[in-house]
């Protein structure tokens, strides 16, 4: 067995042990041990810790997934998925709810969703038509563009809040600091379509984010239709995390810290760093949640501060090389 093999091997265990371990512990300190002891423990298990820990897999994975997209086509070692403001629009779109409607549900539709989901869709438009030009795709003006159109959202945001009343002023707080409040399996569903056919699709990219990461140069010269392969990878992607953060809220710095711990254990060969990157963003994202929700029992912190905390941490190690 090659220590690559082995790598692969204790990367899988890690995953399950994670799992395991978020479904065992949590602010009530039921354990997966008495699931039967009480029909209580039962639904605490399976109809609040699952979903939980399934979402935590799905968002920790697209978020890497995603991150390891971005770093290749800004050849950025930074890129995330927020990079272009997707977090700042989907804010946006659940202010703008929060602040002028009060009906919460449509045809067993989360409105909340629904407007984060479209305010992320709003965000990467703009990002997308403002900064390309002659329908090329530049990376540079996108960078630039996404911290600009952050800044504009994270104003309006500002003012709304200023507006509203305070309890509105603390739903809009609470939601943009992230969570996996996750109650049943039909967000689960849909966000597993959503990454199953995300995943597919750019992995059908891999050697095109091989040649992208190396340079533009070398990827013409092997046939490479830069433009094209930018286009597509950009719009999955940024439809994925549109989908994920609809239900999860912008949970931060997963989508840098992921792909570099996989690159430094797996390389940089994309065949093997978009499946690692998805596995390390997952086991990543559900210890932070089990984290969150037993440091200040039985008080529960939301994930995207524990997550906002590692990260930033491990930004500066990245900053300092």
């Amino acid at each position: 067995m090659t220590s690559h093999t082995k790598k692969i091997y204790i990367l899988i265990i890690l995953a399950i042990l994670s799992f395991i371990i978020n479904l065992s512990f949590g602010s009530n300190l039921a354990s997966i041990y008495n699931i039967f002891s009480s029909d209580t423990s039962f639904d605490i298990i399976f109809k609040i810790r699952l979903p939980r820990a399934l979402m935590a897999i799905l968002a920790g994975g697209t978020f890497a997934l995603c991150g390891a997209v971005f770093q290749s086509l800004f050849r950025n070692p930074i890129a995330s998925p927020f990079t272009l403001g997707t977090a700042g629009g989907a804010s946006f779109g659940v202010t703008l709810f929060i602040s002028f409607f009060s009906i919460q549900s449509f045809a067993g539709m989360a409105l909340t969703s629904l407007f984060a989901f479209l305010g992320s869709l709003l965000s990467i438009a703009i990002v997308y038509f403002a900064s390309s030009r002659k329908r090329n795709f530049n990376p540079n003006s996108m960078i630039l563009t996404g911290v600009v159109i952050n800044f504009f959202f994270s104003g309006l945001i500002l003012f709304l809040q200023y507006l509203t009343d305070q309890a509105n002023a603390v739903r809009i707080t609470r939601w943009t600091m992230g969570g996996l409040d996750i109650v049943g399996m039909n967000s689960i569903y849909f966000a597993a379509v959503i990454f199953s056919a995300g995943f597919i699709l750019i992995y059908n990219f891999r050697d095109d984010l091989n040649l992208l990461f190396i340079g533009e140069e070398i990827s013409v010269s092997r046939g490479v239709n830069i433009n094209r392969s930018r286009k597509h990878l950009f719009i999955i992607s940024s439809l994925m995390i549109s989908s994920i953060v609809s239900f999860t809220g912008p949970i931060g710095f997963i989508g840098i810290i992921a792909p570099h711990i996989a690159s430094q254990y797996f390389g940089r060969n994309y065949r093997i760093l978009l499946p690692s990157s998805l596995v390390v963003g997952s086991i990543i994202l559900l210890i932070c949640d089990v984290i969150s929700r037993t440091i200040l029992w039985p008080v529960e912190i939301p994930v995207g501060i524990i997550t906002a905390l590692i990260g930033a941490v491990f930004f500066i190690k990245i900053i300092s090389k």
